[in-house]
């Protein structure tokens, strides 16, 4: 960084910080790519490893980095609302965003739960019923969704799903059962 830009009004790491961001809006970094390391960024900008983790860190809390232990620092894909991780349907969350939602069914199968019983809390003897999902929203997929629903709670789950339909919605009407929590595991990888 040039001296003047040690004496401007803003803090250091706010200086880094806003210039990272234009890097990302101007496309020197894309959506899902590592941007430079540690050691790099103090050289490009000659400033301290402390500046520069300070505005790394305030650009994760915003939601614009994620840090990946081992792998380093990657720009955010597009940022998605928390309101896809809270408790409601996919449907809900497209309305929330203002946008159509879409789903494509890969597969819908009865299969042992015997793999899953313990998360699941159910006798290793019981059947579950698998349906794995491609989300879109405004015709762009967004994730996959892969739910484990155990036939034993509710039973011709398998028969009552239809393509399209809400599975949060086909749990209170049909089953009197209203999702007041859930468990999500996510992994996120590049498309390919």
């Amino acid at each position: 960084m040039s001296a003047t830009d040690r004496y401007s009004h803003q803090l250091l790491y706010a200086t880094v910080r806003q210039r990272l961001l234009d890097d990302i809006a101007q496309g020197v970094y894309q959506a899902g790519q590592q941007i430079p390391t540690e050691n790099e960024l103090c050289t490009q900008y000659n400033v301290s490893r402390i500046t520069i983790r300070k505005a790394i860190s305030d650009l994760v809390a915003d939601g614009v980095l994620i840090r990946w232990q081992g792998k380093g620092t990657f720009v955010q894909s597009q940022k998605v609302e928390n309101a896809l991780l809270t408790v409601s349907g996919f449907t809900d969350f497209g309305v929330s965003q203002g946008k159509a939602t879409k789903e494509k069914v890969i597969e819908q199968e009865r299969v042992s739960a015997a793999p899953f019983c313990e998360k699941l809390n159910i006798p290793g003897n019981s059947e579950v019923f698998h349906l794995c999902r491609v989300m879109y929203l405004d015709k762009e997929p967004l994730f996959i969704d892969s739910s484990w629903i155990p036939l034993s709670r509710y039973p011709d789950f398998d028969e009552i799903y239809v393509e399209g339909s809400s599975t949060y919605q086909l749990f209170q009407e049909r089953f009197d059962t209203r999702v007041v929590s859930d468990k999500k595991t996510i992994d996120i990888f590049a498309a390919t």
